[in-house]
């Protein structure tokens, strides 16, 4: 007797464990239009009647009863795959943002997967714009600025010193702005996508130093002109 009771003490509690695997939900990103795929969570599934998986409005998706699936909402898009009982959603709207769950029925009610899921748009280009001043012949300074949604960062670098970085974390999109030896990058980025736009330093302050060497040339040009005018004016008058 006293065997019989701890028997069923422990199917209990290795039930109870099974149950609780599930319990915390697993946050799941895709972008919008892509395909997400659940899995059950548990290792092992003890024998069941019937399996389902519901959305956040605890209505049936997929059910799943000795070989036979019935897809209950006609406005999803999924695909039940009959070994391991995962649900993959397909072509994702944002609509389809929510919570989903996989509940085992039979002898024991059990919960076997739990997924948070987002669907979210891609990133957009982000935009990067700047201006160059001149310090010194071989040298100048770039004022950069990387802009992402409704979010700026700015930054000053120097083409021969190139190391700041800064970020700017906002609800579930992150804009960075760093430089990597002469290339300064702006990344914009969420979960399930990013995108960069990016400016060479070097290329930047060498159409400055052009412009000064071409300059500084017409002036040594007009010099040797002038001397030469003057030189003749004197030899006219001899």
């Amino acid at each position: 007797m006293a065997f019989g009771h701890l028997l069923m003490i422990f199917i209990a509690v290795l039930i109870s464990t099974t149950a609780s695997v599930c319990k915390a939900e697993n946050a799941v990103s895709v972008q919008t239009g892509s395909s997400v795929q659940l899995d059950i969570q548990t290792d092992k599934l003890l024998p069941f009647d019937t399996l389902v998986w519901m959305n956040h409005e605890s209505e049936n998706i997929v059910t799943f009863s000795k070989k036979t699936v019935e897809t209950e909402i006609n406005n999803y898009s999924v695909v039940f795959n009959l070994s391991t009982f995962s649900l993959t959603l397909k072509n994702t709207k944002k609509t389809d943002s929510g919570l989903y769950t996989a509940e085992i029925f039979g002898s024991n009610n059990i919960n076997v997967a739990k997924y948070r899921v987002s669907v979210i748009d891609p990133v957009d280009s982000p935009v990067l714009n700047w201006n160059v001043t001149m310090i010194a012949v071989n040298s100048c300074i770039v004022n950069v600025s990387c802009s992402g949604h409704d979010r700026t960062i700015r930054e000053i670098y120097h083409n021969n010193n190139c190391s700041q970085k800064e970020n700017i974390s906002f609800k579930i999109q992150t804009l960075t702005l760093y430089c990597k030896e002469d290339i300064v990058i702006c990344n914009y980025s969420n979960p399930v996508s990013w995108k960069n736009n990016t400016i060479q330093i070097k290329h930047l302050c060498t159409p400055y130093q052009s412009a000064q060497q071409n300059d500084h040339t017409i002036y040594a040009q007009v010099q040797h002109l002038y001397a030469d005018d003057v030189c003749t004016g004197v030899k006219a008058e001899q």
